[in-house]
């Protein structure tokens, strides 16, 4: 092949790129099929030849328009894992992309009133101890924070008996500075009451009309008699608060 001929291959593969975004801007059934026929126009014998992280952009495409309609279907799961396949992307290559579409999965089952449970072998399940009755739903890794105030910050309240208004929560940021560093653990929302769980502490507010939890884009706040207790998520997903609100809502009556 010449250096003429490099040009051209070049020039096509970026077209099929642009293209095959184009294709896949909104998710439905046959939407691989459709990848596959712009690869083929466009002369792409194998789409595996592409460079990872340019296939990672045309995958990460299809699954960024089903992340902006706010939920995800079995048959968009389908969808999805025969683009990935069609692209040869290992599932370690779009590893941060299945994970919040997994998130996403999640939050679907809960608006439709399918609350998820924590296996009891999960390693945050370990040494915890919980109520006769008490059914755990979710648990993350959070960081402790301890601060006198919330400055202003307030975040959104969960409200007894009231539905979570959809990404009402990420618009607010957790007042962490000069805040005290307490160390990690776990967030647990159960059917009875929402406790934290770490290496040194516990703690655990039993759900009430009075209880007052404040939800943030990374994070909730727990306010005290006196202080707050910032529990900041570890996961980077927009979808954690999004989890925890619609629980604490379907809980919280």
């Amino acid at each position: 092949m010449g250096i003429k001929d490099w040009f051209v291959a070049d020039k096509k593969k970026a077209e099929y790129r642009e293209k095959a975004k184009e294709t896949l801007a909104k998710l439905k059934p046959g939407k691989a099929e459709e990848l596959a026929k712009v690869a083929r126009a466009h002369e792409i014998e194998d789409p595996a030849d592409d460079k990872t992280q340019l296939r990672r952009e045309i995958f990460n495409k299809a699954a960024g328009a089903v992340k902006a309609q706010g939920k995800l279907s079995s048959a968009e799961i389908e969808e999805l894992a025969k683009i990935q396949k069609f692209l040869a992307l290992r599932d370690d290559q779009i590893e941060r992309t299945k994970w919040d579409l997994a998130k996403l999965r999640t939050l679907t089952e809960i608006r439709k009133g399918k609350l998820p449970v924590v296996p009891s072998n999960s390693a945050a399940m370990r040494g915890v101890q919980l109520l006769p009755g008490e059914i755990a739903h979710y648990a993350v890794q959070v960081e402790t924070l301890d601060r006198a105030s919330a400055s202003g910050k307030l975040g959104v309240q969960v409200k007894w008996a009231t539905p979570y208004v959809i990404n009402s929560a990420r618009g607010h940021t957790l007042p962490t500075e000069g805040a005290k560093e307490l160390g990690d653990g776990y967030l647990f929302i159960t059917n009875k009451r929402l406790f934290y769980k770490g290496d040194t502490r516990s703690a655990a507010v039993e759900y009430a009309p009075s209880a007052n939890f404040f939800l943030y884009r990374e994070g909730i706040r727990l306010e005290r008699t006196v202080g707050h207790t910032l529990l900041r998520f570890k996961s980077k997903s927009d979808e954690t608060v999004e989890i925890v609100g619609e629980l604490l809502s379907a809980l919280m009556r």
